[in-house]
């Protein structure tokens, strides 16, 4: 068997498609913190960070670049390989899957990836995996959570214990699609892993990633993004986090950022730089990404947010569990329907959505070859404004 790098270098090959034109910035940022796009061709060329990417292979079960390091001799231990082994067979059930994820983003999103440049992605919390695979050469990428941001990866006194950690942490995004919040919570709980941080880093070099940098910013008022706090200090911990990185044999530094904030009524409409971050949205080269969302969206105490998305994003992906279909002006938006709906799982058993259950019957949905988001029987719905 190929080894999972070989492999995902060859899966993330075929998702070579171009990126949007080269546009100014839709949302203003610090001089410092300057938004992403492809180098110029005379620029010097993108170099990882070894300690980060090092430290982030190491807790995923990569073999370390610098092999004479403390990490590449704690990487000889029985313990380290046996965690190595663990983390390959979990990371299997994605390699299992991508070929399918592959060929829909090709055959489905090649409009919206040739068109757009940011992926906004509320409720993902640091699935960073799945916005990256239907999205690959995206500028931008902004998450949102209820999670901690917590720091880069620690290797202290690693041991079964910690490994553990990391293998549960990300063993439900691999295999089930999404992260179970309660897992997360006892996960991130700990000395090892305190916050989503390390979990993205994680998700990053299996996919082919170099890390750049890792820091603690913010968002202004005026939904700007800085490095330092309003008396000109640094930011040394805070509720965002932002990632620069590069796939593997490319010379494209993208952006992730990652926001702890609450998205309901009580916190997104008074969260004034959030706000005026997602008001600043290029609304024809955004794309918003819905999965496993609890159907927050269907509530009303999460109109703001709905609303956000419908107003300042050219595209939406997402299963059920994001905007309900009425929602969905048909004079304004086109929805296409992907693999089978008739109820939500017993768990959000009271959002029935008579409507995209009529819709499925009604229509002759595309099939869709793979999981995604809560049932086994999935579904998406893509929706394009007109």
């Amino acid at each position: 068997m190929k080894s999972t790098l070989n492999y995902l270098t060859w899966s993330f090959a075929l998702l070579l498609v171009a990126a949007c034109g080269q546009k100014k910035p839709a949302v203003p940022v610090s001089a410092s913190v300057e938004q992403t796009d492809t180098l110029p061709a005379d620029t010097t060329k993108l170099v990882a960070d070894e300690a980060l990417t090092d430290a982030a292979r190491f807790v995923a079960g990569l073999p370390v670049r610098n092999e004479t390091g403390r990490l590449y001799e704690l990487s000889q231990s029985d313990t380290w390989k046996a965690h190595a082994r663990n983390m390959e067979q979990i990371w299997n059930a994605f390699q299992q899957t991508a070929p399918r994820l592959i060929a829909f983003t090709e055959k489905e999103l090649s409009d919206i990836n040739e068109n757009c440049r940011t992926v906004f992605y509320p409720f993902g919390g640091p699935d960073y995996l799945f916005p990256n695979t239907f999205f690959p050469e995206m500028n931008t990428y902004f998450l949102i959570g209820l999670e901690k941001t917590g720091s880069q990866v620690k290797i202290e006194k690693p041991s079964k214990e910690t490994y553990k950690l990391y293998q549960n942490a990300v063993s439900d995004i691999l295999n089930l699609s999404f992260f179970r919040t309660d897992d997360m919570k006892q996960e991130l709980f700990n000395d090892t892993i305190d916050g989503v941080t390390p979990i993205i880093s994680v998700l990053m070099v299996r996919s082919g990633r170099e890390i750049v940098s890792i820091r603690n910013v913010r968002l202004t008022e005026q939904g700007a993004i800085t490095d330092t706090k309003e008396d000109g200090q640094p930011i040394e911990q805070g509720d965002m986090v932002e990632f620069k990185y590069f796939r593997h044999g490319t010379n494209k530094l993208q952006t992730l950022y990652y926001l702890k904030a609450d998205l309901s009524n009580g916190g997104f409409p008074r969260n004034k730089a959030l706000t005026a971050y997602v008001n600043q949205f290029d609304a024809g080269t955004t794309v918003t990404f819905i999965k496993s969302a609890s159907y927050l969206m269907h509530m009303t105490y999460f109109s703001g947010i709905r609303e956000g998305i419908l107003n300042h994003t050219s595209a939406v992906l997402q299963d059920d569990s994001g905007i309900p279909l009425p929602f969905y002006d048909t004079e304004k938006w086109d929805v296409t329907l992907y693999g089978t709906f008739e109820k939500p799982i017993s768990m959000f058993g009271k959002y029935v959505q008579p409507e995209l259950r009529e819709a499925y019957e009604q229509a002759d949905p595309k099939p869709l070859n793979f999981r995604i988001g809560y049932a086994r029987q999935s579904n998406l719905q893509i929706a394009r404004k007109k």
